[in-house]
């Protein structure tokens, strides 16, 4: 297997990943339950297996109720309970890869997706693909109004959800010749892709910046090591989908370490494509899997280095429990057991059509 060093972050996937990512962008649903390479956890649990698949940990969800407690800090309710035990498969072709069918209980995956997008968003330690181009008015949120980066990352800030969606909040460009100005309906509806946590990336040299990275996020870093104890969280890329939206293929291989990537999905369903090249024979196998809300993924071993993308984002499979995000749920269950608010109801079914990835990864030894 190969090292981490030894692979270029700027090579080209192999043709067969390429062309295999372009059919499932637009392949439809009763082709892919036809597809010899796809595979739906959801079915997985149903069928107590699949011959593609070992399982190889089973064990009681209460195991780990002491992580989902601490991390959201809440009292339990039936809604967090009402779940089978904790499934871990193994693709047994693609090794290292394993997957986790509803691992985040709904309450858990409420309140992960409300610190990331109320509280990280709003701070200016966390860097977005929006700040190449444009200013975000990070003083418009701030308790404090106006300062340093410092001074307003440290200061209370109100969520970006606060303000209406036709409201004056603007995001000037920082080259007007060449960008117009984005506003805060535009921001969070299309125009927001991604968002890093920890430690921040040169995008164009492909390398992790050096000096001055920000803390990852304390209670997020708790909850993914609880879950996953091999990985000691330290960077992350959350990304944001709608319907249309893909994610080109590649490998994160600009770590300086092996240890095993952490994916979880929140919201929308989406086509996962992972694929494996051999070197000596230049065979690529791969699948395509169908991740749903909760569901994490494991890439260890020579999976690790596998070539990955996300081909398709399937429209309105967001589960009730988060359709209505960021406004209250209809019930105090839905709403993770916290009293019903209007305070986002501007905003009600913003995340029905949304889908989040929450990438997270170790970079050094």
């Amino acid at each position: 297997m190969s090292t981490i060093s030894e692979l270029d972050p700027t090579q080209k996937p192999p043709q067969a990943l390429r062309a295999a990512h372009k059919f499932y962008q637009r392949v439809s649903q009763d082709a892919l339950a036809k597809d010899d390479n796809f595979l739906d956890l959801a079915k997985v649990q149903r069928n107590a297996g699949d011959p593609r698949l070992s399982l190889v940990v089973q064990s009681k969800r209460s195991n780990l109720a002491k992580v989902f407690t601490s991390f959201e800090n809440l009292p339990r309710n039936g809604e967090c309970e009402a779940f089978d035990d904790i499934k871990v498969y193994e693709h047994r072709e693609l090794s290292g890869l394993q997957f986790l069918p509803s691992l985040l209980p709904p309450c858990t995956q409420g309140i992960l997706l409300s610190r990331l997008l109320h509280r990280d968003l709003s701070s200016p330690r966390h860097k977005t693909n929006v700040h190449f181009h444009h200013r975000i008015p990070y003083d418009r949120l701030s308790s404090i109004g106006s300062g340093d980066e410092k001074s307003l990352a440290d200061a209370p800030a109100l969520s970006f959800f606060h303000f209406s969606p036709d409201s004056s909040f603007s995001f000037p460009a920082t080259d007007p010749e060449n960008h117009k100005s984005l506003t805060l309906s535009l921001f969070l509806n299309r125009k927001l892709r991604w968002m890093t946590l920890g430690g921040q990336y040169d995008w164009t040299n492909k390398v992790y910046l050096k000096e001055n990275q920000p803390d990852f996020p304390e209670d997020v870093a708790s909850l993914v090591q609880g879950l996953f104890p091999r990985i000691r969280p330290e960077a992350a890329i959350v990304n944001l989908y709608s319907p249309g939206d893909t994610l080109s293929i590649h490998r994160d291989v600009s770590e300086s370490c092996d240890v095993g990537l952490v994916s979880i999905s929140l919201g929308c369903d989406g086509l996962f494509l992972i694929g494996l090249e051999n070197s000596a024979t230049g065979e690529t196998k791969y699948s395509v899997v169908r991740l749903r809300s909760g569901d994490a993924v494991y890439m260890s071993g020579p999976s690790r280095f596998a070539w990955h993308s996300v081909p398709q984002i399937l429209a309105n499979t967001c589960p009730p429990w988060l359709s209505d995000w960021p406004a209250s749920s209809s019930s105090e269950e839905q709403n993770h057991g916290s009293p019903k608010s209007d305070q986002y109801e501007a905003w009600r079914g913003w995340m029905a059509n949304k889908r989040i990835n929450v990438n997270v990864r170790q970079m050094n030894d």
